[in-house]
């Protein structure tokens, strides 16, 4: 399935010398950790940065994950490769 991951311009490089796509979440208080917000549809992701990127996502391989049918987002705690990722704005 195609999910979406809004972000920057700034983000976006990062992520290409990363070679993954691992955002950090960061919650006052406490230590940051690794995960990664996609969305269902591209409008959403849109709220999130003027670059998005299609995610070629399988909620059986991208464990753990939180993924709920019907939900309009999903949180992904494992890195995803460059390959399984494509540029669309």
């Amino acid at each position: 399935m195609t999910l979406y991951h809004g972000t920057s311009k700034s983000v976006w490089k990062q992520i290409q010398n990363e070679g993954i796509l691992w955002g950090i979440r960061i919650i006052p208080g406490f230590n940051p950790s690794r995960c990664t917000y996609l969305a269902t549809d591209k409008e959403e992701a849109e709220q999130y940065g003027s670059i998005i990127i299609e995610v070629d996502f399988d909620k059986q391989r991208d464990t753990p994950n939180n993924y709920v049918d019907g939900c309009w987002q999903v949180r992904v705690y494992c890195p995803i490769p460059l390959s399984r990722l494509k540029l669309v704005s």
